[in-house]
């Protein structure tokens, strides 16, 4: 009788695990080799860099990775398996720009010195 309880109990197990390989990561600690944005302090990627690695999302840039990147980004080179969403505003708000993967972008225009928060995917943003 214990016997067929085990295996019942070891055949739901094995589904369940199954089953989780379909579910998409959500653990904080989830990390894409190929999605890695850096992030230059000034157009025509000069000045100080900073890489930052995805999905990932930073709703300030006040002091990140101890300096200040508040208003400062010029420049961005995006890795083969990275989107970039830069916001004019902390928080994720007002105006926005996307960049997508294996992408040099040496100026960014009217975002040039205006990004205030970041978010990064390893998937198209919308």
């Amino acid at each position: 009788m214990k016997l067929p309880s085990f295996a019942l109990i070891a055949t739901i197990g094995l589904a369940l695990t199954s089953c989780a390989g379909h579910l998409p990561n959500t653990s904080p600690a989830y990390y894409n080799p190929n999605c890695y944005a850096n992030v230059y302090e000034h157009p025509g990627f000069r000045g100080g860099v900073l890489q930052l690695t995805g999905p990932s999302s930073y709703s300030s840039l006040k002091m990140l990775q101890g300096r200040d990147w508040d208003n400062t980004i010029g420049s961005v080179q995006t890795g083969p398996g990275c989107w970039i969403v830069l916001y004019k505003d902390k928080d994720f708000r007002d105006k926005s720009m996307v960049i997508g993967p294996n992408t040099t972008t040496g100026n960014l225009g009217d975002m040039n010195d205006q990004a205030e928060s970041i978010k990064i995917f390893d998937r198209p943003p919308y």
